[in-house]
């Protein structure tokens, strides 16, 4: 009688099918990039419609939303980033860049996401997911769609921001140089140093992630003023980095923060008092004097089936 319990004629052909150690299934592909599927729709800011074939029931959504506009106050956050399963939808929100104020939310069926933080028009968080704006000692990173927390503000003793969902924003520093925006999912905003005198006041850099915050503003001194870079990103579909802006350099003249990084598109440098833009796919707005010049990154929404 055979032996119930051997299992090597069902397990052999097993074997033979499984992968071999030289062979990496998820090489060129990133964490939230549904392995196997196929990019087959962009969403852009001011798209609402979409057509989905049909057969089609359910659809692998990645939503970015705006990035937080940068003004005189301090840098904008990055835009939150969500991903996930839902079923087929006919329309879509895909937010704008935020313009001397927050980023505005994206969403696809139920996946969802918010924009980056700005300083002066509101408290600074960031919303679902988003990025803070620098230079606010209440400035804290969004939880985003997943759940995962948002990061601490930087405060006066510990300047720069914390990690998270949505990262906390960098401290203004009176007395040195600006406390770095916190790296996350989604990058913080720096924050400013305004030092006053004749010393060299160097902002705070914007938080890297997928999406990268942007860099802080210089001011007050008679010295050198050096704005904030932003921060780095990820291009989702291809693993390249996106890189933030870097800040303008002047002597008894205000340095704009440079842009921050999007998921599709590099930050802008600064120029001359004016901070840069946000790249395109969520990239927060850099600090500096012009708000309509400094504006968030729009954000952006793939589905894949």
């Amino acid at each position: 009688m055979a032996n119930p319990s051997r299992r090597g004629q069902v397990a052999g052909p097993v074997r033979n099918q499984m992968r071999g150690d030289a062979e990496t299934p998820f090489v060129n592909t990133h964490f939230i990039l549904p392995y196997g599927l196929q990019l087959k729709q962009t969403k852009n800011a001011g798209d609402t419609s979409v057509t989905i074939p049909t057969g089609i029931t359910f659809v692998y959504a990645i939503a970015v939303g705006g990035g937080g506009g940068g003004n005189a106050s301090g840098a904008g956050g990055a835009g939150g980033i969500a991903w996930g399963w839902t079923l087929a939808n006919s329309t879509c929100v895909v937010g704008t860049g935020g313009n001397n104020g927050i980023g505005n939310y994206t969403r696809y069926g139920n996946i969802i996401t918010g924009g980056g933080g700005n300083i002066g028009t509101s408290s600074g968080a960031g919303t679902l997911g988003g990025g803070a704006g620098g230079s606010n000692g209440s400035a804290t990173g969004g939880t985003n769609y997943w759940g995962i927390p948002g990061g601490a503000a930087g405060t006066s003793i510990s300047f720069n921001g914390g990690s998270g969902g949505g990262a906390g924003g960098g401290f203004n520093n009176s007395a040195g140089a600006g406390g770095a925006g916190g790296d996350g999912i989604s990058g913080a905003g720096g924050g400013n140093s305004t030092t006053s005198g004749s010393g060299t006041n160097i902002a705070g850099k914007g938080g890297s992630g997928l999406a990268g915050g942007g860099g802080g503003r210089a001011t007050t001194s008679t010295g050198t003023l050096t704005g904030g870079t932003g921060g780095n990103g990820v291009n989702i579909l291809t693993g390249a980095i996106t890189t933030g802006g870097t800040g303008s350099t002047g002597t008894g003249t205000n340095g704009g923060g440079g842009g921050g990084a999007g998921i599709a598109g590099n930050g802008v440098a600064a120029s001359g008092t004016n901070g840069g833009a946000g790249g395109l796919g969520g990239g927060g707005g850099g600090g500096g004097a012009t708000a309509s010049v400094q504006t968030g990154g729009a954000g952006i929404l793939y589905l894949f089936y």
